[in-house]
């Protein structure tokens, strides 16, 4: 388990998860372009092509940030209850990591998913649990759209 998050501390799953879709949309269209080509060795397109869409199904759904709130992805709850099934080979980072090595993404997501199972850090769902009224209304009022434009002081004479 993790302490509490420090002021001012790097979530580094966060910025590992937001790299891995990236890295695997990357690589997909790598595949997508060696495969549609033609060119030489274009099998190993298909191979791309394949984990890319492995990674991005595994890294698709963010996971609970230790502080504040988390903004879920559009069609987020369908890969969320995927992963939740797969117990601690989905939350686990070094087994992450470890996937990450062997499908060959070697961007940077692979050693900041490292640094994040260093740190103690894991993957926690979001978006299952049942909203309260207070956590409801809170949303509502926090994402709200102001109805008056903010008070102006009135024009001084060297304004004029």
């Amino acid at each position: 388990m993790t302490s509490g998050v420090k002021m001012g501390q790097i979530e580094w799953a966060m910025w590992a998860n937001e790299q891995a879709i990236v890295s695997s949309s990357i690589i997909i269209l790598g595949g997508i372009l060696g495969v549609a080509g033609f060119f030489k060795g274009w099998e190993i397109g298909i191979y791309a092509i394949v984990a890319g869409v492995l990674v991005f199904i595994f890294e698709y759904p963010r996971g609970k940030r230790l502080k504040g709130r988390t903004q879920e992805r559009m069609f987020q709850k369908y890969f969320t209850k995927l992963l939740s099934c797969c117990g601690p080979v989905s939350r686990n980072y070094f087994i992450r990591f470890i996937m990450h090595l062997i499908l060959c993404i070697p961007i940077m997501n692979v050693w900041i998913f490292l640094q994040a199972a260093f740190k103690g850090e894991e993957w926690k769902p979001v978006g299952l649990e049942e909203k309260t009224e207070s956590t409801a209304k809170l949303d509502a009022k926090s994402f709200r759209q102001p109805k008056m434009p903010p008070p102006r002081a009135p024009p001084s004479a060297n304004q004029i």
